[in-house]
């Protein structure tokens, strides 16, 4: 039983590495233009009533 725990903590891990891996690699592909000084924020968004 603790090998399969210790199997499932190791899966996990590589799981949440390599989830921060791709977000990472979006973030430093997204254009400059969003983050520059030309932002002038989101859309505003506009909910139903």
């Amino acid at each position: 039983m603790p090998a399969n725990w210790r199997i499932l903590m190791i899966v996990i891990c590589v799981f949440l590495v390599a989830s921060v891996t791709i977000g990472t690699i979006q973030m430093l592909s997204t254009p400059t233009e969003i983050f520059g000084t030309s932002f002038e924020g989101l859309p505003k968004q506009e909910f139903p009533r």
